[in-house]
């Protein structure tokens, strides 16, 4: 049983035989008008009744924390903050019921270029428990996340030897992280050290292509629409009012983002 936060919903999901389940789906029926039960999911939509919906995810965060508490694996476990889930209860919520053992998640984790200074490791979806994980991984480095991304400080001295050590594939509690290694060996798209021919311009350039998540060989039209596709996704009005690390994170992702298509459009006109 786990409960997170999503792009448009607060999901707890919660395994068929658990005891939890029928209380919740009881209470869900009895105090929200607003509430309906498909085969394998209810829906709470009720956005007036915040009150009510902070007293559900409280009651299943401590359900879901005790039961964790009786695992011998709960050392490795980390739930996410209760006070961080309560300030998205304006949000629709998603009771998820699963089979006893459909709860393990794969996170695939990759390694990108943001700047000079500025490494991000990309989850391939958002999930607390690993992005606490990694954070905690990385904690030498660490400058702040979001919710599929953690940010990290490249300048520090012997960044790229150490990192790519604390690689590794993993099992937290019921997440399995898995790490891009050919990610991190490349540098995030810069090359691996055997690679330190390069020039700095075609250097900028392999980077600029994995900022917008782009091969060498791509066609400048698939670039092109992977470019308007980020450009959309980490416009800073989408995190106006957030907290002030994600709103200068998207702002400078945003940044690099716009200056990558510019160098990949010129150096594609150069060569043609």
């Amino acid at each position: 049983m786990n409960v997170s936060l999503h792009q448009k919903y607060l999901q707890i999901v919660v395994e068929d035989d658990n005891a939890f389940l029928h209380k919740a789906i009881a209470y869900a029926e009895k105090y929200f008008s607003k509430s309906y039960r498909l085969s394998r999911t209810v829906l709470i939509l009720d956005d007036g009744e915040r009150l009510k919906k902070d007293y559900l995810i409280n009651w299943a965060y401590h359900v879901c924390l005790q039961g964790e508490q009786n695992k011998a694996q709960s050392n490795e476990y980390v739930m996410p903050d209760l006070e961080y889930l309560l300030d998205f209860t304006y949000l629709p919520i998603r009771i998820k019921i699963v089979g006893k053992n459909a709860l393990v998640e794969h996170v695939k984790i990759a390694l990108r270029i943001l700047n000079a200074k500025r490494v991000i490791l990309k989850m391939d979806k958002p999930n607390a428990t690993a992005r606490r994980y990694i954070a905690t991984l990385f904690d030498e480095y660490y400058l702040g996340c979001d919710r599929d991304e953690i940010y990290l400080d490249c300048m520090k001295p012997c960044f790229w030897d150490n990192i790519i050590n604390l690689v590794s594939f993993k099992v937290v509690h019921n997440v399995i992280l898995d790490f891009d290694y050919e990610s991190f060996k490349s540098r995030g798209g810069l090359g691996g050290f055997h690679e330190s021919f390069l020039t700095t311009q075609e250097r900028e350039l392999r980077a600029s292509y994995m900022i917008l998540e782009s091969s060498l060989q791509d066609d400048f039209q698939v670039i092109k629409k992977r470019y308007l596709q980020l450009a959309k996704e980490y416009h800073p009005d989408n995190v106006f009012g957030q907290d002030s690390i994600v709103i200068d994170s998207y702002n400078e992702r945003f940044r690099t983002i716009q200056e990558a298509y510019e160098k990949i459009r010129k150096a594609l006109f150069i060569a043609s």
